[in-house]
């Protein structure tokens, strides 16, 4: 989606998740609000029209959100949504694109490939005719072969590996022939699992990449020491920003995108790529700017003022700001954007903040089912959706979105919506059965030590208060007030929960170490680019984005029987079976979904913007 952290991974995942963190987002991880909009240098009328009759496009992104690695093999601090959606994905096409409608699923129209074949433990993939590189070689097996070397030779690397997985899982790679390459899997898995969640992850590489300072190598032929050799070098490059536009390197795409520039400010410019082998609107833009924000206000600051030197044509609407829905889910806008179309865009991501399991002073307390409960009981869903977010946004019952509607929400939680409406004297009574009673300032400490079903449970002392630190990310109001309100309702049921706000680089920092923080909130984790949510990332025991060490013995072998399933009946019914288990074992904090309020300046179509969160430009254009 995820945020591997620094040394975990992306919050996009976390989210925009650890997509990451959505690292922010794996986490994209990502930020509470990821953008998927565009924009012009004049928010008030379209800019100079050029050549082709195209024009600017200017699109903001989301706070304390970067575009700022080029390279489509992203280590752990660059695996990002924005760096994989927003940025690599516009040069350089992956294998299987993924966003169909609004929903996240498997686009096979704008692939390179058509859908897998399986047959037994081979998996083919034929790729289509006809797609080049820039340099007019052509898209074929062998770039495949390439990124999968690549994989194998630098697995550790890979913001998105997970040990015992890709590629770990596979065996005798190889091409068949130009159009068609053949791998054989180690094990038995899901064919819609290890579609969407293992050859999702692959982009084809131009060969003119396989190559040294030194001079051209055979990582793509098979040689490993090549294929390390050859990351370095690439790696190298790709933190030199300031060559992006003029690199013979990153100047080889086979998107409908090249770099123009990347500032030091990390305004990211990009223009068409004429020799692009896809199809676009005749009149499409012809240069695509991506800005960056230090947080919402700055962004809705300059999304008002059409006289602005970085006017948006896209941008996006804080909740906060936002006129209440109408029955069609959307608003009338503020007079001040009255020249935008407002669209509500609710992305595929789960909402949701990590104990910390692993924290050697409240761990204990955390691995005890009976205050998670409590503690969910405090988290007032509705009244966040109701209040901060202005009647936007969704529910969040379980360990898979409840919007937007997919097959893989289970139709029990589905049914069952909120299960736990904020409840604050159901929180107090469960904590005081279970051996906590009111201490100093009417914190509550443990009284009745021991693992017995009226005590304060296994590793808790005699004495122990209910005090915790939460740390969140700063610059989206909507999460601001959200854990404000938790703070007080905690207070009502005997727990002191300190609020602790920063920048939301800084509390993906934290999370690499179990000592540094007991609770955590970012924002969102979005689903890729593994997009069927089966939760072998999340919620597994060692999981790579596993944040807060959760383990529970009877979850990995449900998550493990999603993996294994080998027909679509086998598959459904062990993914609910999964999700009805977890849903209420509350392995983490569910928080509402947020959506992102998409603001696009009248007269640009940008199209249809889908919840995976990829986005095509070079289909936007200015009305005549």
């Amino acid at each position: 989606m995820r945020a591997q952290i620094a040394a975990v991974r992306r919050a996009r995942h976390l989210g925009r998740g650890p997509r990451r963190m959505a690292a922010l987002c794996a986490f994209c991880a990502c930020a509470a609000l990821t953008l998927t909009a565009c924009g012009t240098t004049n928010a008030a009328s379209p800019g100079a029209a050029s050549s082709d009759g195209g024009t600017t496009a200017t699109y903001a992104l989301a706070p304390e959100s970067f575009a700022n690695y080029i390279f489509p093999f992203d280590d752990l601090d660059n695996y990002t949504a924005y760096n994989i959606d927003d940025f690599q994905y516009l040069l350089y096409r992956p294998l299987y694109w993924f966003g169909k409608g609004t929903g996240p699923l498997l686009n096979t129209s704008l692939s390179l490939a058509y859908r897998p074949t399986y047959v037994g433990q081979v998996v083919t993939i034929r790729l289509k005719r006809g797609w080049k590189w820039s340099n007019g070689t052509p898209v074929d097996a062998q770039d495949v072969v390439f990124w999968m070397n690549m994989m194998v030779a630098n697995k550790a690397v890979w913001g998105d590996y997970i040990t015992g997985y890709f590629p770990d899982n596979v065996t005798d790679v190889h091409a068949v022939n130009s159009d068609e390459v053949q791998m054989t899997i180690r094990g038995h898995y899901s064919q819609t699992w290890f579609t969407d969640n293992e050859l999702s992850q692959i982009t084809p590489l131009p060969l003119a990449w396989d190559t040294t300072a030194s001079g051209p190598t055979n990582c793509a032929g098979g040689s490993m020491a090549d294929c390390r050799s050859v990351y370095s070098y690439l790696n190298a490059q790709a933190l030199d920003i300031k060559t992006y536009g003029t690199s013979k390197i990153w100047q080889v795409v086979d998107g409908p995108w090249r770099v123009q520039s990347l500032t030091a400010q990390d305004t990211l410019t990009l223009v068409f790529n004429y020799k692009y082998s896809g199809k676009v609107p005749a009149h499409h833009i012809s240069k695509f700017i991506e800005e960056p924000f230090t947080s919402e206000l700055a962004e809705y600051d300059v999304l008002q003022d059409p006289t602005s030197s970085s006017a948006l044509d896209v941008g996006y609407l804080p909740t906060d700001d936002a006129p209440p829905p109408s029955s069609s889910g959307v608003g009338a806008n503020p007079v001040s954007l009255s020249d935008y179309n407002l669209i509500t865009l609710y992305p595929w991501q789960l909402s949701y903040f990590p104990y910390n399991f692993a924290n050697p002073a409240v761990g204990a307390i955390f691995d005890q089912l009976y205050f998670r409960t409590a503690f969910q009981d405090l988290v007032d869903q509705e009244g966040i959706i109701d209040g901060p977010l202005h009647g936007y946004g969704k529910v969040t019952t379980g360990p898979v979105a409840d919007y937007p509607v997919t097959p893989y929400l289970s139709p029990q939680l589905a049914s069952v919506g909120d299960r736990w409406p904020l409840n604050i004297s159901n929180a107090d009574s469960e904590l005081r059965t279970h051996g906590w009673s009111p201490g100093a300032k009417g914190i509550y400490t443990c009284t009745r030590p021991g693992s017995g079903s009226a005590e304060c449970g296994a590793g808790i002392k005699a004495g122990t208060s209910l005090s915790f630190t939460l740390v969140y990310a700063i610059g989206t109001d909507w999460m601001v007030s959200a854990v404000r309100e938790l703070a007080s309702n905690a207070a009502l049921a005997g727990i002191n929960l300190k609020l602790s706000g920063l920048p939301f680089g800084d509390v993906i920092d934290d999370l690499g170490n179990p000592s540094d923080w007991e609770m955590a909130f970012w924002g969102t984790w979005t689903f890729s680019p593994d997009y069927l949510p089966t939760g072998e990332e999340l919620f597994m025991t060692n999981a790579a984005d596993n944040f807060g060490a959760y383990s529970n013995s009877l979850n990995d072998a449900l998550t493990r029987d999603t993996l294994d399933a080998r027909t679509s009946k086998a598959f459904y019914q062990a993914m609910y079976k999964w999700e009805n288990n977890l849903a209420v074992n509350l392995p983490v904090v569910w928080e509402p979904d947020a959506p992102e309020l998409v603001e696009a300046i009248k007269g640009l179509t940008i199209g249809a913007q889908n919840s995976a969160l990829t986005i095509t430009p070079e289909d936007w254009y200015w009305q005549k």
